[in-house]
């Protein structure tokens, strides 16, 4: 704990008397006035179709329900791919991950970079960070901007053995930061991130057992898996890093992921109550998202995710509470690197290198211009995917031998491809897909100064340290142009 033990002795938290901040706060829950308070919450592996909120009726998220209630409820949003270090960048930079040259959990964000937290500290915020998922640490270089970093990871997952944060735990550092940085008169930005449910799947004892037999009535729930010897792709099979108690029963593994998605909902529901019962919750603004999904079989993909762009590992709930805006639900197009502009914008910050690629979502004109979201699988698996998510529409091309192999989706329906009975649609796609990566300005990685040790960690997540793509390498044009 050094950078939080650091962090509580800077002279920049000098302790003054809490009612200050807490009267800064109060004085802006008109319209008028920006919030001074701002908390990011980010989920890994979260599902948006195991809320409630968006449909679910598995009855794991009241809490977060009752937040919806409360929030613009964005539900066609998604993320930037399915791993966490460049889903998180897009989030906390407003750029995609290739912007950003991030390519793999050991790639880093480059100092040059904009974060939100330097932005928001340009203008006199205190910010404070606690993750709970190892490729998240500090090395990532999303400690950018940010006062204190909480990377401590006191617990070990199951399998791997990889450090991770607990819930609970998560909860209780939240505390301790927030604490630390509403005292005072300067506003403060807190960003958390949760590791449940992210597998292996190991709720606390009992929570599985109140899911096992409702999993076990589904069609396939006593269908019983092989393991894969290694790695983290799910084709067919349960990854070895999801393996447990020598379980092959697929309402095991779904009744766990559903225990870890109801624990996670009990923690941030404690965090809310917090922020009430410090009379920090009604003006503050509160944004609460995921990095990315989880494979529960479709497709015959199973409890993993990053090699594919399927909506259930790409598509993410979104929420956002705030004074200045009224409860409800927003059906247009949202892309991850659309949160930067849309805090900014919230909080009344400007920034003169905001990125070109994002909109603010809370603009007054925002539901008539839907975003277009891109999607790239970056280094993640042997075959390489790219896709654009636009209109009504979802393309997918897949790189096989130097050909890209084409998919068509109407959204919300990834059952029929399209790409053979609309050749059209599709030929406008591959336009589209092409056009919206020449306007990404790349940039080359950068990786991660780590520990052997750290890098064998990383290494262990089963992503395939793959290189960027050539130059050369052939565009998703079709043959004739």
């Amino acid at each position: 704990m050094r950078r939080a033990r650091t962090f509580w002795r800077s002279a920049f938290w000098r302790p003054v008397p809490a009612v200050a901040f807490l009267l800064l706060v109060a004085g802006c829950s008109g319209t008028a006035a920006s919030p001074r308070l701002f908390v990011l919450i980010t989920v890994d592996t979260l599902r948006a179709d195991y809320l409630g909120a968006y449909g679910s009726p598995r009855g794991l998220t009241p809490r977060l329900d009752a937040l919806a209630e409360e929030s613009v409820v964005f539900t066609s949003a998604y993320s930037a791919t399915a791993f966490t270090l460049p889903s998180v960048s897009a989030i906390l930079t407003g750029r995609y991950p290739e912007e950003l040259g991030i390519w793999n959990n050991e790639s880093a964000v480059p100092r040059s970079v904009p974060t939100l937290a330097a932005a928001l500290r340009e203008h006199g915020w205190r910010t404070g960070a606690i993750v709970s998922n190892f490729v998240l640490r500090a090395s990532s270089g999303l400690a950018a901007g940010f006062d204190v970093y909480d990377d401590d990871f006191p617990q070990r997952e199951a399998v791997r053995h990889w450090p991770e944060r607990t819930a609970g735990n998560t909860t209780e550092a939240f505390f301790r930061t927030l604490d630390a940085c509403t005292t005072g008169e300067a506003p403060c930005f807190v960003w958390v991130h949760y590791q449940d449910p992210h597998g292996p799947y190991t709720p606390p004892p009992g929570y599985r057992e109140r899911h096992l037999e409702a999993e076990r009535e589904a069609p396939d729930g006593r269908r019983r898996l092989p393991v894969l010897p290694s790695g983290q792709a799910g084709l067919g099979a349960i990854p070895h890093y999801q393996y447990l108690n020598q379980e092959h029963e697929v309402a095991f593994y779904r009744a766990g992921y559903d225990a870890e998605v109801a624990y996670m909902d009990e923690e941030v529901g404690r965090l809310l109550d917090g922020l009430a019962e410090r009379g920090l919750a009604d003006a503050a603004l509160l944004v609460f998202t995921a990095d990315h999904g989880e494979g529960m079989g479709e497709y015959d993909y199973w409890f993993g995710h990053g090699e594919h762009l399927m909506d259930p590992l790409v598509r993410v709930p979104l929420l956002i509470r705030t004074p200045g805006a009224r409860p409800g639900r927003r059906d247009d197009l949202v892309a991850a690197v659309d949160v930067f502009p849309t805090v900014l914008g919230a909080l009344g910050v400007s920034d003169g290198e905001r990125p070109p690629l994002g909109r603010d979502l809370l603009a007054a004109d925002a539901a008539a211009s839907p975003s277009v979201a891109y999607l790239a699988t970056l280094g993640a698996g042997s075959v390489r995917r790219l896709g654009i998510v636009d209109g009504d529409y979802k393309f997918i091309v897949s790189l096989h031998d130097g050909v890209w192999d084409a998919l068509l989706f109407r959204r919300g329906n990834e059952s029929v491809n399209l790409a053979a009975p609309a050749p059209q649609i599709a030929s406008s796609f591959r336009a589209r897909l092409t056009e919206f990566r020449a306007r990404l300005p790349l940039r080359a990685e950068i990786r991660q100064e780590v520990s052997s040790e750290d890098l064998e960690r990383l290494r262990a997540l089963g992503y395939v340290d793959v290189p960027q793509p050539d130059p050369a390498e052939p565009s998703p044009d079709p043959p004739d142009g």
